[in-house]
Order: structure tokens, then C-alpha cells, then sequence
């Protein structure tokens, strides 16, 4: 069996989306197509706009599984993202990886990866350097590639994602065969709707209360998001999650120093800010800074909220949590060497450590709850069946 994966965040899913899964599955015939998604919480920092359950069962327009990536690694910087997402696929011995990328041929954006690795030791000694100085880590690592870099537009988000899935692809040794494809049109940072069928999800959520979003989606995700919004009358936002933060760092006052995406002095650094500042809008406006990015500093206020430490990136993850698959994806469950965990007695399986890493999944998913006013510990309630193939 021939297995292609994606690691994917789905927020929501749209026709790019759909055409990276359908045109990855042409390139590779592969047999089965498995996306790893972000759970409740995205790697920008931010809550996703429609509960996980229903992004995954949209996917399923040309997925065969999706299952829930574990809540701390979507929290985390590209390179830790990155290494977390292939360790676990590695052990789904997947054969491929397809991702999207943006303003740059397939074969330049190849080209670009191994000079980058090629001069990785200089590359390193320049990005601490600038560390050094002040600088934010992407910010030192941009300016330390650069040099090496023919087309400067090869710094994009994505293309920086892709990149970090190659540098761990070749650090395990995992035994995946890339498959970089050029999104159609629209790149990651669009905030506006394109004239054409393909915008980012970026400029989706921007728009979504525009009755135009439906011609950026299948009708099975535009669906869904009607749905949602039908159920809970809103589409969340951070503003709570910023109030518990505050209420945590300032009247709790709970160390920060083991957080992950904590480095020193953050927490006093917040502390100062988060005093004066009662919106969330103005808090993360006034904490970046030159040294912090804003991504960064939202990761680290989720972070902080979950209590996921540094310790969580050294378990060895051994299970997969199912959020939808069809018929086609039954035949991979029964030579995975993984623990599948669609039930909650399948929880039984877990050793204490894992065990420790769903349970983050499980106090995600209820925080992402008290935003929306779900009830708690809906992934029990969840009914996951089997779903026909759409394709």
C-alpha cells in the first residue's frame, strides 16, 4: 500500500486544499491519502475558525484519513512543527509527502533547499549571531539565508514550512519521497478574495461572513461552516483566551520558565504589557517586538493555557487519533504499528507518557469549548464512522 500524507491545518479547507490532495494523488498514485491536521488551535497561534471534527470530515472530499495531530506540536515554531509531524509519519511509514508551495518553481524551490543545506554550518554560526543582537529568530535566520539565495521570494511562510519538512525528512533518514506542488494563485499572506477559485485560507477567515466565500470552497466544507456557525451562533475568537491568560499570569502569576516557546525574561515582559492592556488586539500589537515575533507570542499564550512544557517534544509518540476516514483507510489500521484511537477505551492502549499527550489533546479541545460554549470532553461524544469514498 502506497500512502501519501499531508500535513495540513484545514482552516477551513478550500479548493486549494482540495486540489493539493486530488493532484498529489494523481502524481504519486498512491493508495491511500492521510492528512495529519491541526487540532483546535493552529500554528500561527490561533483558535480555527469551525471545531476540528468538522474541517476533518470536509477534508474527506479527497482524503481517506485525517487524523488529529497532537495539540503541542501545532503550537510550536516551523522547525519543531516540522521534525514532530515527520517523526510520526515516518512510523506510519508513509512513502510520501506532498505540500504546497508559492512563488517559485518545484525544481527552484528544490534547488534553493540544498544550497540552503549545503551552507547549513555558516548558515547556523550567522543566525546566532544575530540572535545575538536582539533578533527574532526568523528574523536572524531570513537574513542568514539570504545570501545564499538567488530568488529573495522564496521567503514565504509555506515555502519556510516546506524547507523544515525537508531539513527533518533528511535528519531522521525517513525513507519519503517529496512531492512540492505550486499552489494555484493565491498565496498564504492574501488577506482579500481573488477574482479566481483559489484564495488563501487567510483571506477566507477574513471574509467570512461574505456570502462569496462559497466560490473559494467545495460545498461540503462552505457546508460545514454554515453548520458551525448554525450550532454556536459565533466564530471564535481569542479575546476569552487573552482573559483567562491574563488572569493566569497576573493574579495566578504561574511560572512560565518550562512552557514551551518561552525563552527568559517573556514572562515578566508580558507581565508589563498584559497590566495595561485589556484587549487582545492591543496586547499582541504591543508585545512584538524585534526579538518576538507575533506568531510566537501567541503560540506561547496557548501554550501557557494548555501548561504544554518543554518535556512534551521528548515523548515518543506512538498513537494516532482518528478524527474521520472511509473503507479505504480500514486496511492501513490493520498493519499500523501505531496505537488507533478512535473510542475512548481505545485510550486503554496508551502508555503513561502518551497518555499524557492525549489528555493535552483532550484539555485543548475543552478550552477551545469554553470559547465557543460546547459542552466538555465532546471527543468522547464524537460518533466517528466509517465514510464512503468521494473520489
Amino acid at each position: 500500500m502506497k500512502k501519501l500524507a499531508i500535513i495540513s491545518e484545514y482552516n477551513p479547507f478550500h479548493n486549494g486544499h482540495n486540489y493539493i490532495q486530488k493532484k498529489s494523488r494523481e502524481i504519486t498514485n498512491a493508495d491511500i491519502v492521510i492528512a495529519i491536521m491541526s487540532g483546535d488551535f493552529v500554528q500561527r497561534g490561533e483558535i480555527s475558525l469551525i471545531d476540528k471534527y468538522k474541517r476533518a470530515n470536509s477534508a474527506m472530499l479527497s482524503a481517506d484519513l485525517v487524523i488529529e495531530m497532537p495539540s503541542f506540536i501545532s503550537l510550536q515554531a516551523a522547525n519543531l512543527f516540522a521534525r514532530k509531524n515527520i517523526e510520526i509519519l515516518n512510523k506510519l511509514e508513509v512513502d510520501y509527502l506532498a505540500f504546497g508551495i508559492e512563488n517559485i518553481s518545484e525544481k527552484n524551490f528544490l534547488n534553493t533547499c540544498e544550497k540552503i543545506f549545503e551552507n547549513e554550518n555558516r548558515i547556523n554560526i550567522d543566525t546566532k549571531n544575530f540572535l545575538d543582537e536582539g533578533m527574532s529568530f526568523a528574523k536572524a535566520s531570513y537574513l542568514a539565508s539570504i545570501k545564499y539565495i538567488e530568488n529573495k521570494e522564496f521567503f514565504s511562510a509555506n515555502n519556510i514550512l516546506a524547507l523544515e519538512y525537508l531539513r527533518a525528512i533528511k535528519k531522521l533518514k525517513a525513507n519519503i519521497e517529496i512531492v512540492p506542488i505550486k499552489r494555484k494563485n493565491s498565496m498564504n499572506k492574501d488577506v482579500e478574495l481573488r477574482k479566481d477559485s483559489f484564495s488563501s485560507s487567510s483571506s477566507i477567515r477574513n471574509n467570512i461572513e461574505n456570502i462569496k466565500i462559497k466560490d473559494y470552497l467545495p460545498s461540503l466544507s462552505y457546508n460545514y461552516i454554515k453548520k458551525f456557525k448554525n450550532e454556536y451562533n459565533i466564530f471564535p475568537q481569542n479575546d476569552l483566551l487573552y482573559e483567562i491568560f491574563r488572569y493566569k499570569i497576573l493574579i495566578e502569576e504561574r511560572n512560565m520558565d518550562d512552557i514551551l516557546c518561552y525563552e527568559d525574561g517573556m514572562d515578566n515582559y508580558l507581565k508589563k504589557i498584559a497590566k495595561d492592556e485589556i484587549f487582545y488586539k492591543d496586547f499582541i500589537k504591543n508585545s512584538t517586538s524585534q526579538r518576538f515575533t507575533k506568531s510566537r507570542i501567541k503560540r506561547l499564550m496557548i501554550n501557557y493555557l494548555l501548561e504544554n512544557n518543554t518535556y512534551l517534544n521528548e515523548v515518543d509518540i506512538n498513537f494516532i487519533k482518528v478524527l474521520a476516514f472511509n473503507e479505504n483507510a480500514t486496511k492501513l489500521f490493520k498493519e499500523c504499528k501505531l496505537n488507533v484511537i478512535m473510542q475512548k477505551k481505545d485510550i486503554d492502549k496508551l502508555n503513561k507518557e502518551n497518555k499524557i499527550i492525549f489528555d493535552q489533546m483532550i484539555k485543548a479541545s475543552n478550552l477551545y469549548s469554553m470559547v465557543i460554549g460546547r459542552q466538555f470532553d465532546s471527543d468522547y461524544r464524537e460518533k466517528i464512522s466509517i465514510k464512503k469514498s468521494s473520489y
